[in-house]
């Protein structure tokens, strides 16, 4: 008995760690998977961006960095009843994408069903929990919205022979809709011309279209005001035309101005380089030259093969001759070149002088703009001041060298 006894104790004695061990191993704390919450709206219309963002909770700091945020389509009623199984590529709207937790996850709701948003977050530790909400698609009549490519807005005076593109890009509208954009335009002026102007299709568009028809242009050939109106009919997929839907008439207005005279740009020599030498080499020469010109109409160089070019008329005045006076030219280019044999008259230090005017259809004569030959730079009713002038005419003094 006293052995056994000895035994008894030897083996209660040899548990007593054991149990002690077997108790702190379960005194740590189990790891919980973070709550999401999601915030944004249950309903949007059809068609328009849809903005949510995610609310982390987490029992352990640092908090969710990142989540993970899917469309899945609602098959059943509600969102209930998407589980961790069905975050599967087959079930997404749209493709899973990962964000901060603090950005904002936007999409395109384009679905004419309810769709389940879900936002699924994922612990340092590896837990993982996720929150979906049902969110149903509106159907609301398109906005069509007018903008011109080029910038300008609506009432704003473009000069004669603009050409302008509209465009119809920044309408709201649901994708994968039948549309029809109903375009339209009034001229109303003094100009019997501009009593049919014409809406055409737009070539080499400066924007990349699936639906060439969002974009419209026309030629301001005289001047007036010009209206475009758009309206959008959209008729949903698998719907008939009873069930389609009109937007706004927006309007676009295009006031075009009066024709502008034509204005020396650049020149060689500079157009405001009055005094030039050249020697009396009988091999000797100096070419003047137009380089361009700004005009609505009739700009030089042409942008267009089809379009008519500024006129140019060069005049020289001889200094040399008893009866100086300006005498015209035949060269009508946008070059005119002197040299000594010109003048046999000429002694060192003699002057003659060269002049370039430019013209256009409009303003085919400069008489009543700068009434006196004398004046060497010609602007027009204002005065050039050397900053934005419209040069109408040019003078270089041409000195002999001795």
């Amino acid at each position: 008995m006293h052995v056994v006894g000895r035994s008894l104790q030897a083996y209660l004695a040899f548990l007593a760690p054991l149990g002690l061990s077997g108790c702190l191993l379960f005194t740590d704390p189990i790891n919980k998977a973070p709550d999401v919450s999601i915030n944004g709206p249950t309903e949007v219309p059809r068609g328009h961006q849809a903005q949510y963002t995610a609310d982390i909770s987490d029992e352990d700091p640092p908090a969710v960095l990142d989540i993970e945020w899917a469309v899945i389509t609602s098959k059943k009623l509600g969102c209930e009843w998407i589980t961790k199984a069905d975050w599967t590529a087959e079930n997404y709207v749209q493709p899973l994408t990962s964000l901060a937790s603090t950005a904002p996850y936007k999409f395109p709701l384009d679905s004419t069903d309810v769709v389940c948003v879900c936002a699924r977050a994922t612990d340092h530790y590896g837990a993982s929990n996720f929150k979906c909400l049902a969110v149903t698609p509106q159907t609301v009549a398109p906005e069509a919205v007018i903008t011109d490519v080029s910038g300008a807005l609506s009432g704003q005076t473009r000069p004669l022979c603009s050409q302008i593109e509209l465009s119809a890009e920044q309408s709201t509208f649901p994708a994968g809709d039948h549309l029809q954009f109903n375009w339209s335009i009034t001229y109303s002026g003094t100009d019997p011309n501009g009593q049919s102007p014409q809406l055409v299709a737009c070539d080499g568009t400066s924007v990349n279209l699936a639906d060439p028809h969002q974009h419209r242009c026309f030629f301001a050939a005289v001047p007036g005001t010009y209206k475009v109106t758009l309206s959008i009919t959209d008729t949903p997929p698998d719907a008939g035309a009873a069930d389609a839907l009109s937007s706004n008439l927006m309007e676009f207005d295009v006031p075009v101005n009066v024709d502008t005279p034509p204005c020396l740009q650049q020149t060689d020599p500079d157009k405001y380089s009055l005094l030039t030498m050249l020697s009396r080499r009988p091999d000797d020469s100096r070419t003047f030259t137009v380089l361009s010109v700004a005009d609505d109409c009739e700009p030089y160089p042409p942008l267009r093969s089809s379009q008519q070019p500024a006129q140019f008329v060069w005049s020289v005045y001889d200094a040399t001759q008893s009866s100086p006076g300006w005498v015209s030219k035949a060269n009508t280019t946008d070059a005119f070149t002197v040299s000594p044999a010109m003048f046999p008259g000429a002694l060192p230090g003699d002057t003659i002088k060269v002049r370039v005017e430019v013209r256009d259809s409009a303003q085919p004569k400069l008489t009543s703009a700068c009434p006196s030959l004398q004046t060497d730079i010609c602007c027009g009713a204002n005065a050039c001041t050397g900053k934005n002038d419209c040069v109408r005419w040019t003078t270089w003094t041409v000195q002999f060298e001795p």
